[in-house]
């Protein structure tokens, strides 16, 4: 190892997954330091937040967590591939909630743990090394959340949480935007920063802002970390026959992603290609319902790999890869899945983050016999076994199966 350029060291391990990298800290010392230095995990984060993607798949209560890698599934071999699907071992403390259903607010591999209760606790969490940290309890009781987000501002290197409250006991609604920063532990009540267009579900995080999709006038809110300011983005809808009934916004492969939703029976999937530019958007695909597939409106996105030009998506219990190129598609099997679960694609993130923030943990052993147990119990594998095919190679195709379901 002395016979490598240090430099050359850094360039591999900044490309090899967080999962790995964790296994690697033990190798030695030298290493060890490297991996937990700012500096690195940064350029590692930038390197994998768009090239590398793990599956996170939580149970109806919170209470078991699995994963699995989308990078050891390859859509072009035709050979049936088999994945083990692993349980994320979750350290319970005492007072920090339980992962929500997902998509949960998230950003560069962290997940923002909220609660619709002021009084609850919050806390950001890192699936990978299993480590929290306590948000102190916010400023103003008195009023009721409509949205939240986690992002990152690359101007102060610092991870913030952004949440949007209606304050109550007043005549007409008033909207307050705070903000939470991990580096002063601290939050903050942004002045005049006020917008209306809200979603309920968690802001999107993409380029140092969180994103929301507004429907009614077909716009996106988008709140800027680096500058505190609201600014607004229109909708690609607008150039098709008929109007969406309900519409998703997703940030995957490092694009804004929109899906819109008609009437059950028709999906089209956008993505914006240069980020800030309206023109840039672009109709990815569109879906029409055949009965081996069911409704539209149980389909969604949920990783995209650019470079590669396919997409990972969900249909209730069911996966599948798609390539867009290819007009085609193969249905991933998983194996043991909960019969009620939710999903959601993420980076490894090496971030660390302190877990001695004032909450109390439970005993080693009896940590040591959940995670024995979970060990055992879980043993699930995925299988591609089916090869879907779409029937027109036209924009607007229909699915069709090649084999049995």
């Amino acid at each position: 190892m002395s016979d490598i350029p240090s430099e050359l060291v850094h360039n591999i391990l900044r490309r090899v997954p967080a999962d790995s990298l964790l296994r690697f800290r033990t190798v030695c010392k030298e290493w060890r330091r490297l991996m937990d230095d700012p500096s690195f995990i940064r350029s590692h984060t930038n390197n994998q937040q768009y090239s590398s993607a793990t599956l996170l798949i939580r149970n109806s209560d919170g209470t078991r967590l699995h994963s699995l890698s989308l990078d050891s599934l390859n859509y072009n071999n035709d050979a049936h591939q088999v994945i083990d699907v692993s349980p994320v071992k979750t350290v319970y403390r005492a007072g920090v909630p339980r992962a929500h259903l997902l998509p949960a607010a998230s950003c560069n591999g962290l997940i923002l743990l909220s609660h619709s209760d002021v009084k609850k606790i919050w806390a950001i969490w890192n699936p990978l090394t299993r480590q929290f940290h306590k948000l102190p309890k916010f400023i103003n009781t008195k009023s009721c959340l409509i949205t939240t987000g986690l992002g990152y501002d690359s101007a102060s290197d610092d991870y913030k949480v952004m949440r949007v409250d209606e304050l109550l006991g007043l005549r007409k609604p008033v909207y307050q935007t705070s903000v939470y920063s991990l580096k002063s532990d601290t939050w903050r009540i942004i002045k005049d920063c006020k917008c209306n267009y809200y979603s309920m579900k968690p802001g999107v995080f993409l380029n140092g802002a969180l994103h929301w999709h507004y429907i009614r006038r077909y716009i996106i809110t988008v709140f800027v970390f680096r500058t505190e300011t609201y600014e607004l983005m229109r909708h690609p809808y607008g150039t098709g026959p008929g109007e969406p009934s309900r519409m998703h916004l997703d940030a995957l492969g490092g694009c804004l992603v929109v899906s819109y939703y008609y009437t059950m029976d028709r999906l089209d999937v956008w993505v914006m290609k240069e980020y800030g530019v309206h023109e840039s958007w672009v109709k990815l695909f569109s879906f029409r319902e055949l009965g081996s597939i069911g409704f539209m409106e149980c389909l969604r996105p949920i990783a995209y790999f650019k470079t590669k030009g396919q997409f990972f998506m969900q249909h209730g219990e069911d996966f599948f890869w798609f390539d867009v190129e290819k007009n085609s598609a193969k249905k991933v099997t998983i194996r043991g899945l909960p019969e009620y679960f939710s999903s959601q694609s993420l980076p490894g993130s090496l971030f660390l983050l302190d877990e001695s923030c004032s909450v109390a943990g439970k005993s080693t052993s009896e940590m040591k016999r959940k995670r024995n147990k979970a060990d055992a119990s879980v043993k699930h594998s995925v299988r591609i076994t089916d090869d879907w095919s779409r029937s027109d190679s036209t924009p607007e195709t229909s699915w069709s199966s090649s084999g049995d379901d």
